[in-house]
């Protein structure tokens, strides 16, 4: 069988979505396909759902995530659902990994965030350090630049197989 089939209710999952990604928290319930169902915050829906895995993931690579719950299942599926609909999603502050991490019992932090913002700082000083008059322009460049190296440092997935 293949890992989808294999998840444990309350297991923290990632995936692929590119240049970023997604946490999604595995419910104890499964769709009609004999998948499990997945919690979790997204921009497309602006909040918190409970969705079929195959709606989450649409067949990117996905594997467990980095740090996992130590709280009961029941505990974290219940906080999880308690979010349902009322979660307002935000990239920054309320994303889909500080969702997962808060379900779950655990600081609600994102380290693709910490990891982009850390990024751009570097090269903003950088830029500042290195350019004499830099323009507004050139910091803007750098900024991102930094800030997608930084996100791309924190992916678990891009190295696997």
């Amino acid at each position: 069988m293949s890992f989808e089939y294999n998840l444990q209710p309350g297991a923290q999952i990632v995936t692929c979505m590119g240049n970023y990604e997604h946490q999604s928290v595995v419910s104890d319930r499964r769709c009609p396909l004999g998948k499990p169902m997945l919690i979790s915050a997204t921009a497309r829906t602006g909040t918190v759902q409970e969705e079929p895995y195959d709606t989450v993931v649409k067949g990117r690579r996905t594997g467990y995530a980095p740090r996992q719950s130590v709280l009961p299942v029941d505990v974290v599926l219940a906080n999880a659902r308690s979010e349902i609909g009322k979660w307002r999603y935000d990239v920054v502050l309320r994303n889909c990994e500080g969702f997962a991490n808060w379900a779950g019992g655990l600081e609600m932090s994102s380290r693709q965030v910490k990891g982009a913002v850390a990024g751009a700082a570097f090269f903003a000083i950088a830029t500042k350090l290195l350019s004499e008059n830099p323009s507004l322009g050139k910091y803007a460049f750098w900024l991102a630049v930094g800030g997608s190296i930084g996100l791309a440092g924190t992916q678990v997935l891009k190295n696997r197989t």
